[in-house]
């Protein structure tokens, strides 16, 4: 028993080396071997993310879809049968998650879109197009309804690039900010 328990564990680890340091992953969430996430982030329970480079401090809920396959609605079929390479041809664009951004419960990201630093998708959102830094995006499809801040803090916070900072650095540089 104790065996098992340790070679599910090295498989696990070895599994996801393509995480960052001080990053929670539910175990039943799955992360392909194609994506990347940062350090400090969190992903909850049963979300999937495929082909994602996803940046630190981000927090992402339970449920939430990132680069899943989408089937080409312009052939005869869009039965995955008849793709050469299924998985390479349904998720041919990568994600990209930038820094500090917090996706809600239930959202689905679709392939190829960039998500800004700082932006807030809300819960069941489907993200079908790029979202600015600092945005909060919420809706089928997204729309951005607001900006988190005013555009001077918008830019200082994108200036300053916090996010590639140690936690207890970035605690101290935020406290001077106040």
């Amino acid at each position: 028993m104790v065996t098992w328990l340790v070679r599910k564990y090295i498989n696990f680890k070895n599994r996801y080396n393509n995480i960052g340091e001080n990053t929670q992953l539910n175990i039943s969430s799955n992360i392909d071997r194609k994506s990347k996430v940062g350090s400090y982030c969190y992903i909850g329970k049963n979300s999937h993310i495929t082909k994602a480079k996803i940046g630190n401090y981000c927090s992402i809920a339970n449920n939430v879809a990132i680069g899943q396959g989408e089937h080409d609605i312009k052939l005869n079929s869009t039965s995955s049968l008849f793709y050469e390479n299924t998985y390479e041809e349904l998720t041919k664009e990568n994600c990209i998650i930038e820094h500090d951004v917090w996706i809600g419960t239930g959202a689905v990201v679709l392939r190829g879109v960039v998500i800004g630093t700082g932006a807030v998708i809300g819960a069941n959102a489907v993200v079908t197009k790029d979202i600015p830094p600092y945005a909060i995006a919420v809706g089928c499809p997204a729309k951005v309804i607001k900006y988190r801040f005013e555009e001077d803090r918008i830019r200082n916070l994108l200036a300053s690039n916090w996010w590639d900072f140690e936690l207890t650095q970035v605690k101290e540089l935020f406290r001077k900010m106040s």
